[in-house]
């Protein structure tokens, strides 16, 4: 549980680097260096790859359930997390915003579920 939530923390440190770094694109011309390898992207793909772990890893400490109930419930609080999430980033981020904010939104949802099944199995011990 301390390792899910210090990737996620870490990640969120990194989309907070790409907001700092972002730069609206300017279409002047041929560009001086690759797009690719600007620090707002690369710290915004490097955010939601790492929020993606986090929400895989989290997802290895859960009992998978297969219910269609449970699964559209976790379908929507992606969604509402994922549109939350895309409007506090949209303007700081612009265009990395559909990058970072579903990866995030996945990771909130498979910490959620871990932190219930973690609390779960604890009471259920004491």
């Amino acid at each position: 549980m301390l390792v899910a939530l210090s990737g996620a923390g870490l990640a969120l440190a990194f989309a907070f680097a790409a907001a700092h770094y972002y730069s609206p694109p300017a279409f002047k011309g041929a560009r001086v260096r690759s797009p690719w390898l600007e620090a707002d992207f690369c710290l915004a793909m490097l955010s939601s790859l790492l929020a993606l772990a986090v929400g895989s890893r989290a997802a290895l400490g859960d009992a998978r359930d297969r219910v269609l109930g449970v699964v559209l419930v976790r379908a929507l609080i992606w969604l509402a997390l994922t549109i939350v999430l895309g409007a506090a980033w949209a303007g700081n981020v612009g265009l990395l915003t559909l990058l970072i904010a579903p990866s995030h939104a996945f990771a909130g949802v498979r910490l959620a579920v871990l932190a219930r099944a973690w609390r779960a199995e604890r009471l259920w011990r004491g």
